[in-house]
């Protein structure tokens, strides 16, 4: 759900314009205290009123998706930022997969989460009550957004999506925005329908850019940009073509209080790398590397989501 911009690039509007089991709250680790110094304002009347999924008000449960090897350690500045923000302690929901995340969130066992565009929208389906605080950035100056890349192994003689019909594609998973959906639709677009037996999923985007890069389950697939670009600049994989996609948001539980949601919105809105350091937080490599800050958007950004789900009844993971 992350990404670095490239030149070339084709928008979804091939398609339309524009564009994980629960988890017990006990299994949550990984607890970031606030700084001393945390400038929490009115946090201590947030007890009062509103609901936190660990039931206490001095603690928020935050979970990003499992999209790759050590994806909670890479995005810890955030959880520690969010720390800072609020003065509150924050730990993280321990999420196996994409489901366990919606799931987390439509029972109410996860108060902020950062996602992907697709797994909004299943939260909602699912009956999660929940807004976005903003999307991600990821390079000074751009807009919210991401690519799914089309990616093909050195050996294979595929030069564009029709090329793909008839062959194994690597796909992410199921309920992967870049990996999945995206992909699904502009294939379809291209006049490609890929049955069951010839998908194989990777479940993380690295590991399915290694797939292809292997060439020995399928010579041709997809994988977001953050890690399909350095096996494209290595020579492991070439490729394809590339499609734009709506940027990952940072949600939270629009049951939380009202003085927190203000918190959390003023802060991570409209924030930029600068914003996260000038609170003390050191950036990792990751961050420093596919996230500039979060962009301003409102529920209404995804629906091109929606659009997509729409158009795209035979993917499973669009139904409700």
């Amino acid at each position: 759900m992350r990404m670095r911009t490239k030149t070339r690039t084709k928008a979804l509007g091939a398609v339309v314009a524009g564009l994980a089991l629960v988890t017990a709250l006990a299994g949550c680790s990984g607890t970031t205290e606030p700084a001393a110094n945390a400038n929490a304002g009115d946090a201590g009347d947030t007890s009062a009123e509103g609901t936190f999924a660990s039931g206490d008000s001095d603690v928020l449960v935050f979970a990003v998706l499992p999209d790759h090897e050590g994806a909670d350690q890479d995005a810890q500045p955030i959880a520690d930022w969010i720390a800072e923000i609020t003065g509150k302690q924050v730990r993280f929901f321990e999420a196996t997969d994409y489901t366990a995340v919606v799931q987390g969130l439509a029972s109410d066992q996860i108060d902020i989460a950062q996602i992907s565009g697709f797994t909004y929208y299943q939260s909602q389906a699912a009956g999660a009550d929940i807004v976005p605080i903003g999307a991600q950035i990821t390079a000074e100056g751009a807009e919210p957004g991401y690519y799914s890349v089309a990616i093909k192994n050195p050996a294979s003689s595929a030069a564009s999506l029709a090329d793909y019909a008839g062959q194994p594609v690597c796909f992410v998973n199921p309920t992967s925005t870049s990996g999945n959906l995206v992909p699904t639709s502009q294939l379809k677009a291209a006049g490609v329908e890929v049955s069951d037996d010839l998908r194989v999923y990777g479940e993380e985007h690295d590991l399915t850019a290694a797939l292809v890069a292997e060439g020995e389950q399928c010579q041709v697939g997809f994988a977001q940009d953050i890690d399909a670009d350095p096996l494209i600049a290595s020579g492991a994989v070439e490729e394809i073509d590339r499609f734009l996609v709506p940027a990952a948001p940072i949600v939270m539980q629009s049951a939380l209080p009202a003085d927190l949601q203000a918190q959390l919105t003023t802060a991570l809105a409209d924030s930029t790398q600068a914003s996260l350091t000038d609170a003390g937080i050191e950036l990792n490599e990751f961050l420093s590397s596919g996230w500039f800050g979060f962009g301003a958007v409102d529920d209404a950004y995804y629906d091109a989501i929606r659009t997509l789900c729409e158009e795209l009844p035979e993917v499973e993971a669009c139904q409700a």
